[in-house]
């Protein structure tokens, strides 16, 4: 066995205490945890520190260390002690205050004691280097039972799903049937009206249909993770959808329509109550946003381009954004009269990462609690994103200022279609609303100056899989900008693309943004930089740069390119 990686560790060690001259675990077990990543980064895993983990007693522990996989599921658990401590005592005193008892790993950096099920499975001396690797082999390739019923469950998911949306579809057809059921005809075509005026004129019954199941499919979800029995009865979107589905999902129907995936909710529900850390609950979230939608609608994740965005990169973005509005405005993200939009929120990581981000004073809390009722916005078309968008954006200001306030700046809208703002003439009255409360934040939100527009907005240029037939549909405004713009500028002769979502994110931000100053903060690949297709891009940013007064335009992850002179900006 190779033993390569336990030598370099000894020598790590040595040299920290040589300088440090501390054997602490304080001082040292960094250089243990970096070993267990080199073990478990093969495989998949990593070692992440300090994670809350609920205890059977109702308790909240924090291990040294968590191994984790892209699921977020938990495969072991890490403990470092001085070594002066007795180690057997202090592994049954982590157990009497409910620390995992399955795969744990204890350590003094002398010895090493591997746990299952609470009991001593291996140990060892680090003198012996090959036992020791065996120990760490053991550790990281060890699945968990509770793992193995997550995976699998995941794995049978994608043929699950399917059928109870058939199941539920079919239902639902039924009830659209002539004499049928009236009260749902007539419940549904209300709901229907609202949201043609609230979000796009060409939302037809199949699409609220989709809407209604996902509102079904969602329910025990958001049960599970927040524990928020009632989001949908109160939310201001969900409780519309929520009378119409009552009008017919009820009883018998709703048992035997959900029965098929009753496994699954159990799995989310048994992963799900392990998890106390609200970051780890917003990232288990979006695994399984990213897993459901691309189960449930596939044809939808193509289209807009369903990937979660990483939390590192969000928040290198929300610094990005602060560190440029100080440098050419002179202002940051929490002061007074900064406007912030998420137009794309998805599941709302760009607004908790900034409610996160903003001062941790009493200062900076007080400037949280007006940003967060006043000045912090987010639009969503998807009601699945759009659900849990709203729960992880409430339950992180939450945590963040220990008390429930809702937020009423979350809105039900194309954004794309939303140019009640005024620009270039166009102005759109807004009458109705899915809700009557939606339909006053989207007014409230279009009076207001914008500061910034940060996201990540749907990507793709047509379609991940063209078997699919799924090219993304026309905005008619904001096409038209894109041709006065970005194609008048153009020179190349294939400009498809110039009509991607992505640009049209870019063309909507550009106008929507305060006409004296302002950041746009997208994830944006190279085609922005130097791809010919994307020249009058440039052109524009170019001429709007130019302005007496211009906005500024931040290219998170590229620099872009001035096209008149092509030096790097």
């Amino acid at each position: 066995m190779d033993t390569s990686l336990i030598r370099n560790y000894h020598a790590q060690v040595e040299t920290i205490i040589r300088h440090g001259g501390s054997t602490k675990e304080t001082s040292i077990r960094t250089a243990f945890m970096e070993l267990v990543g080199h073990y478990a980064r093969p495989r998949g895993l990593e070692l992440v520190p300090e994670i809350g983990t609920k205890t059977p007693i109702g308790t909240t522990v924090y291990p040294d260390g968590t191994l984790k996989d892209k699921l977020r599921q938990d495969w072991g658990y890490y403990e470092s002690k001085d070594s002066d401590d007795d180690l057997s005592n202090e592994v049954h005193k982590k157990f009497a205050k409910g620390y995992p008892k399955d795969n744990i790993l204890f350590e003094d950096s002398r010895r090493a004691e591997l746990y299952r099920k609470g009991e001593l499975y291996m140990q060892t001396d680090f003198s012996d280097y090959e036992a020791l690797a065996n120990l760490l082999t053991q550790f990281v390739t060890y699945e968990r039972p509770e793992v193995r019923n997550f995976r699998e469950a995941i794995t049978a998911f994608g043929a699950d799903v399917p059928r109870a949306t058939n199941t539920l579809k079919a239902i639902i057809s039924e009830q659209e049937k002539p004499g049928a059921n009236p009260r749902f005809i007539a419940t549904r075509d209300t709901f229907l009206t609202l949201c043609r005026e609230s979000i796009n004129p060409g939302i037809s019954p199949d699409d609220v249909c989709e809407m209604m199941v996902q509102h079904i499919l969602t329910a025990d979800i958001f049960n599970t993770v927040f524990d928020e029995p009632h989001f949908h009865r109160e939310n201001n979107v969900a409780k519309e959808l929520e009378r119409v589905v009552n009008t017919f999902f009820t009883g018998d129907v709703r048992r035997q329509a959900l029965g098929g995936i009753q496994h699954y909710y159990q799995t989310i529900n048994a992963t799900a109550s392990q998890i106390a850390d609200h970051h780890e609950k917003q990232r288990f979230l979006k695994v399984l946003y990213e897993t459901f939608y691309k189960s449930y609608n596939p044809k939808a994740a193509d289209r807009l381009g369903v990937v979660y965005t990483p939390n590192e990169i969000v928040r290198f973005m929300v610094e990005g954004c602060d560190w440029l509005l100080e440098k050419h405005f002179g202002r940051k993200l929490e002061d007074k009269g900064v406007e912030i939009l998420d137009p794309a929120t998805g599941t709302g990581t760009y607004i908790c990462e900034i409610i996160d981000y903003i001062g941790k004073d009493a200062v900076g809390r007080e400037k949280l609690a007006y940003k967060y009722q006043h000045e912090l916005h987010a639009n969503e078309v998807a009601i699945l994103p759009y659900y849990i968008a709203n729960l992880n954006i409430e339950f992180t200001y939450k945590q963040r200022m220990d008390k429930y306030v809702e937020f009423k700046n979350l809105c039900f809208v194309d954004t794309l279609d939303n140019v009640g703002f005024g620009y270039v003439g166009k102005q759109m009255d807004w009458l109705g609303g899915l809700s009557l409360e939606n339909a006053e934040r989207i007014k409230r939100q279009n009076e207001l100056k914008i500061s910034v527009i940060i996201g990540n907005p749907p990507y793709n240029a047509k379609q991940e899989n063209y078997n699919y037939q799924n090219a993304n549909r026309g905005y008619e405004a904001v096409d038209k900008r894109i041709k006065d713009s970005f194609i008048k500028y153009g020179t190349a002769q294939n400009q498809i693309v110039v009509y991607d979502m992505y640009t049209r994110f870019y063309r909507w931000a550009m106008d929507r943004l305060n006409t004296t100053e302002g950041i746009i903060a997208y994830i944006t690949n190279r085609s922005f930089i130097d791809g010919r297709a994307l020249d009058g891009f440039r052109k524009t940013i170019e001429k709007s740069r130019q302005k007496t007064c211009p906005k500024k335009l931040a290219l998170i992850g590229t620099r872009w390119y001035s096209h008149k002179n092509e030096k790097r900006h």
